[in-house]
C-alpha cells in the first residue's frame, strides 16, 4: 500500500472521529478522548480483518459498519449519563456504577463493597428511626461487654445490666447518622470512581452491535 493510500485512509478515519467528537456533548475531555481512542482502535482492527479477507474497500466498510457518527455518539452519551453516572450525586446511579466497576477487578470489587455498606448503613438508620415509636426496645444499648445500635432482647450475655444512652434523641441521632453515611459514601464513591476507565465490558456492545 502506498503512502498516499495510507494518508487517505487516515483522513477518512479522522473525519469520522471528528464528527463523533462534535456530538459527544456533556462528556469531559478525558472521557471523550477515551471514547475516540476506543473507536479508532476498533476501526483499525476491523480494517485489518477486512484486508486479510481481501476486501477491496476495507476503510469504507469498517466505517459503514459502525453506522451514522451522530447516532453512534448519541448512544455513547446516553450510556454514559444513565449507566456511568457522569457528574451524578444520585446514590442509585453511583451504586450502579460501582456494580459495573466490580467486574473490573479487586479495586472495583472493593469500591462496590464500600457502596453496599455505606448506603446499607444509611438505609438502616432511616429504618431504625421509623421503627422507634413502635418498638420501644430500639435504641443505642451499652453494657459492660459491648454496644448495640438497634434492639436488644432479654438480658445481655453474662447477666450484665444494659443501658439505653440516647432515649428520645435516638430518632434524630439515627437520621443524622443516616445522612452522614449517605453523604460520606456518595462523596467517597465519586472520588474513587472518578478515574476509573470509562470503558469496561459494557460500551463494547455499542460498538459491536453494528458490526
Amino acid at each position: 500500500m502506498t503512502v498516499t493510500a495510507l494518508t487517505a485512509d487516515q483522513s477518512s478515519i479522522q473525519e469520522y472521529l471528528k464528527k463523533i467528537s462534535a456530538e459527544l456533548k456533556g462528556i469531559d475531555d478525558a472521557q471523550k478522548q477515551e471514547i475516540l481512542a476506543e473507536i479508532n482502535s476498533h476501526l483499525s482492527e476491523r480494517i485489518a480483518e477486512l484486508r486479510a479477507h481481501g476486501e477491496h474497500h476495507p476503510i469504507d466498510q469498517a466505517i459503514s459498519s459502525l453506522g451514522d457518527p451522530v447516532e453512534l455518539a448519541s448512544q455513547f452519551v446516553t450510556e454514559a449519563r444513565t449507566s456511568h453516572g457522569i457528574h451524578s450525586y444520585a446514590p442509585w446511579t453511583l451504586l450502579r456504577r460501582a456494580a459495573r466497576a466490580a467486574r473490573s477487578g479487586t479495586r472495583g470489587l472493593l469500591i462496590f463493597l464500600i457502596a453496599l455498606f455505606g448506603y446499607g448503613f444509611a438505609v438502616a438508620g432511616v429504618i431504625a428511626a421509623a421503627m422507634k415509636p413502635f418498638v420501644p426496645g430500639m435504641g443505642l444499648w451499652v453494657w459492660r461487654f459491648g454496644m448495640v445500635w438497634g434492639v436488644v432482647w432479654g438480658v445481655p450475655p453474662g447477666g450484665a445490666t444494659k443501658h439505653e444512652l440516647l432515649g428520645p434523641y435516638f430518632i434524630p441521632a439515627s437520621i443524622l447518622l443516616s445522612f452522614v453515611f449517605a453523604s460520606g459514601t456518595t462523596l467517597l464513591l465519586r472520588r474513587l470512581t472518578k478515574n476509573l476507565s470509562f470503558f469496561g465490558k459494557w460500551p463494547h456492545r455499542i460498538v459491536g452491535q453494528n458490526c
